[in-house]
């Protein structure tokens, strides 16, 4: 019998001690869930960390993984793999009423599903955990127009936009996207895909904005074209996130229509490639980044850093740069959203905290430069 998963209230503890690292990290993602109102995947994480430990290979996997569980998005590309499984008919049916109608059954009957899918499709599922994680959210993509229209409010020039772990290009998009910032509209009124998210703090201030051109990089970049690709970026939706999931549809749609430039390659070379190449008098060059960091070692982190000191010391007024990041806190307690400008007079590369943002852009506290 199927129930509101908002009716269960407090997800049911475990019914044994949370000892090694894989328990930990559910009940980590769990109690994060919980804190953002997923009643469904922090079920999905209590139910695994009940039935995984007797998953031999998952859980070893896992448990032996020789990263950062939570860097590496572990828990994420194991949902992945559980996601895919139900959107290919592979699992008993109950995965498929949770990842897709957003019906929760009793956790007995999930206890079960997962316990026979983690053993039937073991190697499918191992399969998921070799590759990095592919979320490519949209919703960011708000975060992004806000600091696009908060640092050109003085001179309204035209921005060069260059990403940073783009996956399939869809934020490279954010033109052809209907973005509501509180109050202010921006973009493209008229499209399939809207993104507006809950606006709290501070008013943002209407400005100018134009994109000029966007282009990305990623390790690993995935193709819209291609149906297992697409079939990747659907898997990464958490369970009964069915907005969400309409909402990448649709911006597959738009990419299908508007083919975003994504290279392949490691950022911080491709980095220092763009920033080699002439920057138009007149033109904003701005990077940025979402939920990538958490993936890059610190050898990566130091070397994109170091990219960006080399093209902000030659940065000048009329051809400034702009870093916008969103990422975890170190602590991983908040995603905040900052913003850094080099011009050579005023702005020297200050990182600075623009807004605390929902992790998947659902809500944005702004607080802006001023």
């Amino acid at each position: 019998m199927l129930f509101n998963p908002h009716d269960l209230g407090p997800v049911q503890a475990l019914d044994r001690p949370v000892t090694g690292r894989t328990l930990r990290q559910l009940q980590a993602e769990a109690a994060k869930a919980e804190g953002f109102g997923k009643p469904l995947t922090a079920a999905l994480m209590q139910a695994l960390a009940r039935v995984l430990p007797d998953a031999t290979r998952v859980f070893a996997a896992i448990e032996n993984w020789p990263g950062d569980l939570a860097s590496d998005g572990v828990i994420f590309r194991l949902n992945a793999g559980l996601h895919a499984l139900a959107l290919d008919g592979c699992e008993p049916g109950v995965l498929r009423a949770l990842y897709e109608d957003g019906a929760m059954p009793c956790s007995a009957a999930l206890d079960a599903a997962l316990a026979e899918t983690l053993d039937v499709h073991a190697g499918a599922l191992l399969g998921w955990l070799s590759h990095p994680t592919q979320t490519n959210e949209v919703a960011r993509v708000a975060g992004l127009v806000a600091a696009l229209i908060e640092v050109g409010r003085g001179d309204g020039l035209p921005c060069e936009v260059l990403e940073l772990g783009a996956s399939a290009g869809l934020n490279l998009n954010a033109a052809h996207y209907a973005v509501r910032l509180g109050g202010l509209a921006a973009c493209a009124p008229a499209s399939a895909v809207t993104l507006a998210p809950e606006w709290r703090g501070t008013p943002l201030a209407p400005g100018p904005l134009r994109i000029a051109s966007a282009r990305g990089v990623d390790l690993h970049p995935l193709d819209v074209t291609c149906a297992d690709d697409r079939r990747s970026l659907a898997a990464y939706v958490w369970p009964g996130e069915t907005a969400r999931a309409e909402r990448l549809a649709a911006a597959i749609n738009i990419a299908a229509a508007h083919p975003p430039a994504v290279d392949s390659g490691l950022a911080s070379a491709w980095l220092l490639q763009r920033f080699a190449e002439p920057q138009p008098p007149g033109v904003r060059r701005v990077v940025f980044h979402s939920m990538v960091l958490q993936y890059a070692d610190a050898a990566e982190r130091t070397a994109i850093d170091y990219a960006f000191a080399l093209a902000g010391a030659r940065a000048e007024p009329d051809r400034p740069l702009a870093r916008v990041s969103i990422e975890w806190r170190a602590d991983r307690g908040a995603v905040e959203l900052r913003i850094a400008q080099w011009d050579g007079a005023a702005h020297r590369g200050e990182s600075r905290i623009a807004a605390h943002c929902h992790p998947y852009g659902e809500w944005i506290d702004w607080r802006g430069l001023a």
